[in-house]
This record gives C-alpha cells, structure tokens and sequence, in this order.
C-alpha cells in the first residue's frame, strides 16, 4: 500500500513533526516524501498546525537578572577568555591613537615640506627674433635656476643648448648647463651661485650635442640678458 492511502497518514505526519516518528517506520515515511506528492502536502498541513508560530507582538526581553543567573546555571563563565587575552584590543587601540598621532604632529611638517618653491626672475634673455624670449628664475634658496621659454624651443638631435654666466667683472664665461629644452630646471653650485650678481650675464648659445668642447661658447650666441641682482 502506498503510504499516501494509509489511513492513518495524518497520525503518522503528526508524529513525524513532533519526533516520535522512529525507525523504519521513519525511514519509510521520508521516502514516501520524495515519491508521493500527497504526503509532503499532508506533512506540510501539519507543520503548519503544529509549529510554534513568532510573532513581536509575544516576544519577551529578558531582563539583565534572567540573563546573569542563565549565565550562572549554564556556566558560561568558563568559556570566556581569560584577561590577558584581551590585552590585544587594547593594543590595536594603542598603536591607533599613537598612529594619529604622529600624523597629527607630522602634518605640519609634510605640509611644509611638499610647498613649492618660489620663485623670482633673475634674467630675461632676448635675442634677434623678438618672439625669442627666455626667463630665468631663481629659486629664494638660490640651488636651482628655472629657464622658461617664450614658445617652445627644441635643440636638434645634432646640437645643444649651453647656458653660460659672464661675470660682472669680465673675464672667461662660465657653464652653467647644456640642456637640449630652453624649459629646463638646473641645479646650481655654490661658487655658481655666489657669481650670479647685478652687472653679470647669462647667455645661451649653440653647441654641438653634449656641449662646448673647449669649455667656451663654440656657436652663435642666440640669447643673452642681464641679471636683475
């Protein structure tokens, strides 16, 4: 007999819900769930009747006593970490606070550290082609000199540009740099530094690639200005 027309099917899914439903006799009803339609559908009737149904509106919260003496009579207590192994969350908040810290103080520093550089013109250089203008900065620690061009100005893959200082009281002109960009920013020496002053000069003038060979201007001078001071 199938176990869909048992008679009894209603008695046999009632205890199947509440679990004295055992043996072979359970085996036997769980296999006819996954082969006859009818008896899940009668189980689920019964699941439905007989489960506890949740609803907020019976829903208890405990007050803090229940739960001690739940804690208590369960032991819990013995589950809990120990002390000192807690110890790491108070480390972690540690290393947090000492991390902001160190940023808070360290800002400041960063901020000053990452301002840019200022700048004041030292120069303007000129030449025949009144579009052929080059500014040259001066940075206010003196260390590096900025070139800025008119309009861009690139050396041929054959030649560079030197730009050379002809001191204020004459003399042989001194290399300041060969660059192959009349945009350029050149780092300068001390004993370059000391020499850029009012009544010098810089000019910029054509050499082969790589610079003067001799160590003196060997092209054509193609800008040339006075040092503002």
């Amino acid at each position: 007999m199938r176990l869909g027309e048992h008679p009894q099917l209603d008695a046999l899914c009632g205890e199947y819900v509440v679990g004295t439903l055992r043996g072979a006799a359970r085996r036997r009803f769980e296999r006819a769930l996954s082969q006859e339609p009818i008896v899940a559908r009668r189980l689920q009737h019964w699941q439905r009747s007989l489960g506890a149904g949740y609803s907020d509106d019976v829903a208890v919260q405990p007050s803090p006593a229940v739960w001690q003496r739940i804690r208590r009579d369960l032991e819990l207590k013995r589950f809990e970490p120990p002390w000192h192994a807690r110890l790491w969350l108070w480390r972690i908040w540690a290393s947090v606070a000492t991390a902001a810290l160190v940023l808070v103080l360290a800002l400041p520093l960063v901020r000053q550290t990452t301002r840019p550089t200022a700048y004041s013109t030292l120069a303007v250089l000129t030449g025949k082609a009144p579009e052929a203008r080059v500014t040259a900065d001066l940075s206010a620690d003196r260390r590096s000199l900025r070139l800025l061009a008119e309009r861009p100005v690139l050396a041929s893959r054959a030649q560079s540009f030197e730009l050379w200082l002809i001191p204020a009281e004459g003399g042989r002109p001194l290399s300041l740099a060969v660059v192959g960009d009349l945009d350029a920013r050149i780092e300068l020496k001390a004993s370059q530094t000391a020499r850029l002053s009012r009544g010098a000069k810089l000019a910029i003038s054509v050499e082969p690639a790589g610079g003067s060979p001799t160590g003196a201007p060997t092209g054509p001078v193609i800008l040339i200005g006075d040092v503002l001071s």
